[in-house]
This record gives C-alpha cells, structure tokens and sequence, in this order.
C-alpha cells in the first residue's frame, strides 16, 4: 500500500459534483501524486472475511433511518401503505450530508471490528463537523445500540423504533444538529468550524484513542478548521493517540458549491487524490482499504515514537472522501436536479405532505431501500443482522458507547494554594504568583492538565510553568518529542478547539490570553455553554471540568500597544452566558488570585473567566484574608475604611486590580478631608445579580451590608460600565435619583504612560474623591466637607492636568501615581 501523506476514498460518477481534472498538469506529475490502492482493494476482494454485505446492508439501514426521521411521524417502517398523513407537518433537518456521514461511520464501524480483538486496540471516538447531519448519527447510534442504552424510551422493538423516527426535530426529541444529548458527542454541533480542532483535544494524552473527524467542504472554508489543519503538528505519538480526518467533499452548502467541492484532485491535498469508481462496491472497497490504509500508517507512526525511535515531521494520513450531496436520495424533482445539488443540503421534497408528486417520490424514496428486507416485525431482532454483523462486538468499542465520551473525569490534583501567597509588603505580579501555582499542578498532574495559550506565556508572567515543562511544538526540534504541558498556537480557535476536547473528554485546562483577543472565540465558547448546559440537564452524562481563561495582560496595562489592546468586552458576553454555567472573577491581589486559580481549576461544569494583571503591585490582603474575601465574593475592606466601615458618608468600590488601587488611594484623600468612607471590592462579579440569576447572588440583605441601603456609591470597574450597570439593573440601584455611580473603561486610551489609562477613562483617584464630595454633598447638604467642595474639586482637577503635563515631558509617570496617600493624623 502507498505510505504517502494522503489515502482516498470515492464515489461514482455524478456529472453535477465530480471536480474538473488537472489536465493542464503534466502526466508523470499527476501519476507521481497518486495513491493507487489498486493492490489493496484486489487484496480485499479476495479476502472471504470482508464483509461488503454487511457493509451494503449497514449503510441502506442508515439511510433509510435517516430519512425516515425527516420526514415520518408514523408508519415509520413502512409497515402499510403510506398516507401523507404519515408526513411529518413541519420538516426539519438536513439530509444531503447523511448519506455520506452514513458511509464513513459504517468504514470506521468495519475497521474497530477488524481489530477489536487486537492486542492493544485503540478505541475510536466519531465527530461530525456538519453537525446538522443529526439523522445520520442517531440512526447509526440507534442501530449500535447507544440510543437504547441511554434512552430506554426507545428500545429495540417496533415500537421503540417507531418512536425513535417520530420523535427526531420533534418536541421533546431530539434536535436537528448532534449536541450533548448525542451519544458520543463531544462537538456543539449547531456552528461549523470546530470540528477537527476538538477531535485533537481528544486524543491528547489518551494514547490508546483514536478520533475520527468528518469535515464538510462547507466547514472546510471557515478560518477555524483552516488553522486546525495544523493541528498534527502539535500532536506526539508517544503520549497521545491520533486523529483521522475524513474531508468529505459533496460539492454544496445550504445554496452554492463549496470551494474544496470544486478543486480538482490535486488541489485538494497535499499528496495523493481522489479516485473515482462508478458502483457502490467498488466505493466501498476503496474506501474500506483506505481507512486500513490510515490505521496502518498511524500505527506505525506511533510504534516509532513509543520504542524511542520517532519519526520526525511524520506524514499523518487524511482520507479525501467524495460523495454526491443527499447520495442515495431522489434524482430530480419537478425538473431541478437534487441528488448531486445544493437542493439535497436540507428536506429535499419540502411540500411531500402537500404535494403529489413530491409524495409519490417520497414513497419511491423510502422503499428503494427495501424497508421490508432491513427491518423484522418479530418482539426481537428488529433490524436484520446482516446489517449488525460490521458493528463492533465489545459494547465499550461501539462509538456511541466510549467511555472517554461521557464519562472519562478525573479529579484534579491541586497543592495548597496557601503555599503560594505572599507578604502584603511584597510586591508581586498576580501572575507570576498564578505561575508558581500552576507549576505546581504541572507537576501532581503530568498527563491530565494542559495549559493553552497563544504566544504569550511568558509575555504574560506564567512562565514558571516552563521551569517543570516543556512547550509541545512537535514540528519543532527543541520541542517535539519532550512531552510538552504547554502549548502555544497563535489561532485561539484552534486553541478552544483543543482545550474543549482535552477537557470534555475528562482532563483539566487553563487558557490564558491577552484581554484584548480571547473574545476572537467567543462564539466558540457561547457554543460550548450551549454543550455543557445541555450536558448537565441530560442524566448519563458525568461532570466534566470547568474550562478556566485568564485575562492576563489586559487595558489597563497597554501602555505599549495602544488602543488596539483595550478591549474589556468577554466580560458582557460571559454574563449573557447561563448564569448557572458563568464566573467571572477580579481578583485584587496576588493572594486572592491563587485562591481564585485554585478554585476555578478545580471547578466542575464552569466556565471561569479570571482577569488578571502581570504587573507587580502591592497585596491588600493576608492569606487567610483573601480566603474568607474570596468565599464571599465580596467584602468591606475594614482596613481601608474610615472607622471600620462603619456608618459611611459615602461607599467606594474596587473591582478589578488597578481600579481597586485607585478606590483605596482615594479613600487615603477622602479620609484626610473629612469624608467617612467605607471601601468595598468585589471579586466574584455575578453575585451582584438579582437573586435567582445566578447560584452565587447576594440576597438583598447582603447586599444591602455590603453597600448600605441608602448611601451614595461609586464603583470602580475593570471594563465597560454597561457590563456592571446590566447587573445592578433589578436592584435597588436606581430609586430616586440613582445612588450608583459606575466608573470603567470608556474607550479612551492610546499609546500612554500606565496611570495615563486611568486618567483618561475618569476611574483615577482624584476623579472618584471629587464625585464623592459631589455625592456628599447632594445628600448631606450640611457635611462639613461642602463648604471646601469647589475647592477640593479644583485641586483635584488640577493634579489631573499637572500628571498629563508631567507624561509629555518626561515620558513616565511622576512616583505617587504607584503610592497610596498617607493618612493624616486628624483623617476620619
């Protein structure tokens, strides 16, 4: 068999979807790109043990099942005559990719049961990157046995299967795209894209799994799986298993041909092409000679790197797979073709409940399979076994049955976050205490944890990771080979792509970026929420653990990179996320950042999104300070606050970390001019939505103790001040005049000095003590400080105006903008 980079797999010849030939290209240049499995294929033909009619059988079963769940809601083994009253009345679902979905779960299906009793079998995982292809999976599902193992509703029996068809795109049934009440799934499949990414998060450290990806030449155009075809690259064969991509070319998408659908042969891969046969058999021994082809070709990769010899740059196998769109289905309709054309993407006979003729081919349609062969009216036994005999034996080998699918969590080992936390005289960047934790758990959990990041690790203050790691680029000498926790990628799809495998398939991540970018896969992590909410409300599923970001360098430290780099916004789309699903934390100190971490790496279920700094900075609280601080989600900073924080004139917020030292220095001015002040800060941001919102919101009680229920506040916030202000909506943040102020980025900054970017965005000190005095005032027209209020507010805004001079001429900032004010002797 060829052991070039590329097998292939075909169908017949369909004049709408076959590709034009290179005939441009030199002869010896197209023979010299060919993979011929002529030899294999002859190979398999005289092997009496391949089972080409189970595999026929297999696939009509499929198809039919397919079929039938778009479009019947009785009679759904055509047990009588039909009855357009047998037609679903709304049509749902997506036929034209099933039929080749169908094919390449039944080949997969054929090569786990010619090995499964190998010493060492791999076991094989199925993800279909044209999700909406949801009939095809169930059906396949169903027949192995996974719908019934999981849904007993829908046993093996007539009436089981009856019901199975009816209830598909049906209230209550199953949806229309695989998702997390897919056996088997662990891929959102409602936006393309993410497909071969996830599958190489999935075998990562899981060296006896096999993952096979379907990739629609629909998907194949979307800049995620553009870079995700990199993906190999990062992958060692010594601790990992491998991935099989199938690129399945059916030429359409929803209304136009695909780009991959009408490159020719030796456009479309690297190495090798497409052959093209003209029947069912010998498509299907092409593409059964492929996939053993791919299975070998992986091995012997694998063999290699685990004997200690491995190869260098090896040559993955990738099967090109062509099929007619909706393949198998009707040829025409009222003129316009539909085998072979974009109208087979969704229901193709739209109007079959209404139309005659469209019913009259429905029927035509249905029994071409020969329903009556496939399926036995017996109590048992329903489907006939000639179409079971390719499905694995071994129940756990079966793709919808894989335990790594459903059920593959392990705890995290984590140390004593207290180990990590540091003196409050000592200034540290949070991050680089963070590194040290996470250092640490590189080390209890040497193949469960991986941390995915762009090319920021140490940009971003983590490195320490690397003093107990290595990066794992296998296309790289330094790094390949080395076993490698850290892997650096600048695509952050891929990068979700892969964390989204790794822990869905029961390992632990962390995914620290630039604040300014990670919202680049906020789709990807909306689908994803949409998965684990699912997830969680379908029974036979286990916990899976909780993804973690870090926002690590972020606005208000982009001094360098100018305006580009301030982009706080993952913070409104995390709190659109379900808000039993959402964290997002604003650690203000080093310690309370460990504890953060820790917390979050350990979570079950959550999507966690920390926004750190890499800066040093001075800590607020002790150990066991930020423990009890971090438990509640919020708390009066006693030590910062006049008397305690005790009956305030007016309540300050910090949320977020160089916000927070702008609250506590003007706490420092406040309290030297007479103003009681109680400052708050706030670390767990969702607990400030109404109660019933979120599993962490405060009571109003609570929330009342925290920030009285009648004195002025000003909130000091890390990022858009609508973010904060959607959450205080329902409270009783805005009766009367408002007592809320919420200070934040307001898209005002550029290349400046770091203090610059508070001035700039009116969230310094001097601009919070001079809205206090306002608020003060306003509410106590009789507070000594009112007669000094034009004066203070004067000063104030000339210190504003002297730092503004002083940044042009000196290019830094004077020293006090990195020191809290001392307190006076006579200060409140």
């Amino acid at each position: 068999m060829a052991t070039t980079g590329l097998a292939s797999s075909a169908t017949g010849k369909f004049d709408s979807v076959t590709p034009p030939k290179a005939s441009s290209l030199p002869e010896d240049l197209v023979k010299q790109l060919l993979v011929n499995l002529d030899g294999d294929i002859k190979q398999l033909k005289d092997d009496k043990s391949f089972d080409l009619e189970g595999l026929l059988a297999y696939q009509r079963t499929a198809n039919y099942l397919s079929a039938a769940q778009i479009f019947l809601r009785d009679n759904g083994l055509l047990t009588r005559d039909l009855k357009t009253e047998d037609v679903k009345k709304r049509l749902l679902g997506h036929w034209g990719t099933c039929p080749g979905l169908n094919f390449a779960y039944a080949h997969t299906n054929n090569l786990i049961t010619q090995h499964e009793t190998d010493e060492g079998a791999p076991y094989f995982m199925f993800l279909t990157g044209p999700g909406h292809g949801a009939p095809a999976l169930l059906s396949t599902l169903f027949m192995e046995g996974a719908i019934t193992r999981f849904y007993p509703e829908y046993p093996m029996s007539i009436e089981g299967l009856e019901s199975f068809i009816r209830a598909f795109s049906l209230p209550g049934g199953f949806p229309s795209h695989v998702n997390a009440e897919t056996p088997g799934a662990i891929h959102e499949g409602g936006e393309l894209g993410y497909c071969l990414a996830v599958a190489y998060g999935s075998v990562m450290d899981k060296p006896d799994h096999i993952t096979v990806a379907v990739i629609g030449d629909g998907e194949s155009e979307t800049g995620p799986t553009a870079t995700a075809w990199h993906a190999h690259k990062y992958l060692d064969p010594a601790e990992s298993g491998a991935v099989l991509p199938i690129l399945h070319l059916n030429g359409f998408k929803i209304g136009e041909r695909t780009i991959a659908g009408t490159m020719d042969d030796l456009e479309v891969k690297y190495e090798g092409a497409t052959s093209d046969h003209e029947h069912d058999t010998a498509i299907n021994y092409d593409m059964a000679a492929s996939m053993e082809w791919a299975y070998q070709e992986i091995k012997k990769i694998q063999t290699a790197a685990r004997s200690g010899k491995p190869i260098t740059k090896p040559r993955w196998p990738l099967i090109v797979m062509r099929t007619p769109k909706g393949w198998t289905g009707p040829r025409k309709s009222a003129g316009n073709p539909i085998e072979g054309s974009w109208r087979a993407h969704q229901v193709p006979l739209p109007k079959a409940a209404a139309d005659d003729k469209e019913f009259g081919l429905l029927e035509q349609w249905l029994k071409s399979y020969g329903p009556h062969e496939l399926f036995h009216t017996e109590a048992s036994g329903i489907i006939d076994d000639v179409a079971l005999r390719i499905i694995p034996k071994d129940q756990q080998r079966r793709m919808g049955m894989v335990d790594a699918t459903y059920r593959g969590f392990q705890p995290l080992q984590a140390p004593d976050w207290k180990d990590f936390t540091h003196k409050l005289d000592e200034p540290v960047s949070n991050m680089k205490a963070v590194g040290s934790y996470v250092a640490e758990i590189i080390k209890k959990n040497p193949t469960s944890f991986r941390i995915f990041s762009p090319d920021e690790i140490t940009s971003n203050k983590l490195d320490e990771a690397l003093e107990v790691s290595h990066r794992n680029f296998q296309w790289d000498p330094e790094t390949a080979n080395n076993g490698g926790r850290v892997i650096e990628m600048l695509s952050e799809h891929t990068l979700q792509g892969w964390m989204q495998g790794y822990t869905l398939t029961g390992r632990h991540a962390l995914f620290p970026s630039y604040e300014s970018f990670l919202g680049i896969v906020q789709t990807m992590i909306e689908q994803y929420a949409k998965f684990v909410k699912m997830a969680l409300d379908t029974k036979w599923r286990g916990d899976v653990a909780g993804l973690t970001y870090i926002e690590t360098s972020t606005l208000w430290r982009q001094e360098h990179n100018g305006y580009s780099h301030q982009n706080p916004g993952l913070i409104g789309s995390f709190i659109g996320l379900p808000r039993h699903l959402a964290r997002i934390y604003l650690p203000a100190d080093a310690n309370c950042s460990v504890s953060t971490i820790d917390h979050c790496l350990r979570s079950k279920n959550n999507i966690n999104l920390v926004i750190g700094s890499k800066n040093p900075t001075r800590g607020w609280l002790t150990a066991d300070e930020a423990e009890r601080h971090c438990i509640a989600g919020a708390s009066v900073w006693t030590n910062y606050s006049s008397d305690g924080g005790r009956n305030p004139d007016i309540v300050l917020v910090g949320c977020g970390v160089e916000v927070t030292f702008e609250v506590i220095a003007a706490a420092a001015i406040l309290r030297n001019n007479g103003v009681k002040v109680r400052v708050v800060n706030i670390n767990d941001l969702l607990i400030l939505g109404p109660m019933g919102a979120h599993p962490h919101a405060l009571t109003q009680d609570a929330f009342d103790s925290l920030f009285t229920p009648d004195k002025p506040v000003i909130i000091n916030f890390h990022g858009y001040p609508k973010d904060m202000a959607s959450l205080l909506f329902n409270r009783n943040a805005h009766v009367g005049r408002s007592r809320f102020d919420i200070l934040g980025y307001i898209e005002e900054g550029t290349t400046t000095t770091p203090w610059s970017m508070l001035r700039l965005n009116n969230t310094s000190r001097y601009t919070l003590a001079d809205i206090a005095v306002q608020r003060v005032f306003r509410d106590q027209p009789n507070h000594p400080v009112g007669v000094r209020a034009h004066e203070l507010s004067s000063f104030w805004q000339h210190q504003l105006v002297l730092h503004d001079r002083y940044t042009k001429e000196h290019g830094e900032d004077p020293d006090w903008c990195g020191e809290v004010p001392d307190l006076e002797d006579n200060a409140a």
